[in-house]
């Protein structure tokens, strides 16, 4: 008896390794976009910190609006620490909730050097920090925003 025929048996092929090969491309993607992404991010901030605007004290200065009155906050550092400066000054018992990824504080208004604070936690003039900000009085929150306290912009390649 013969097996042998002259139609063709159509043999599926496997899927065997498919979803291993699409796993290894979304690392191969995340990785490169990661490595891709730092440079990128730190350009990008020391270009923010080369353009904004600067307070009296070299910090970055921002209009914002308390309680529906005009204010501008400087973000900046004395001391060692983070000690914004809000112009005109608040009212008495204002208080400014700090959260970065240094640490967390409540600051009261220090009428001597017409700043919040300065934090117990130090850091580096240098850098860029993102704070999560709010004013508030008796328990009422006035203001609140994130914001970037941009460091000192090197300015030796200019």
């Amino acid at each position: 008896m013969n097996t042998f025929s002259d139609e063709p048996i159509l043999v599926k092929p496997t899927a065997r390794g498919a979803w291993k090969r699409w796993v290894a491309i979304a690392i191969a993607l995340i990785v490169t976009g990661s490595v891709l992404y730092i440079p990128f991010d730190k350009a990008r901030m020391e270009e923010l910190a080369h353009d904004a605007k600067r307070g009296s004290h070299q910090g970055a200065l921002y209009e914002i609006s308390v309680d529906g009155a005009p204010h501008t906050l400087e973000l900046t550092w004395m001391k060692g620490g983070f000690a914004p400066v809000l112009d005109p000054a608040p009212a008495d018992g204002v208080t400014l909730r700090l959260k970065a990824t240094p640490g967390s504080e409540d600051l009261r208004w220090n009428p001597e050097t017409k700043c919040f604070g300065p934090t117990n936690f130090k850091v580096d003039p240098y850098a860029h920090y993102k704070l999560k900000l709010r004013l508030e009085k008796e328990g009422r929150i006035l203001w609140r925003d994130t914001l970037w306290a941009l460091g000192v912009h090197d300015s030796h390649g200019h």
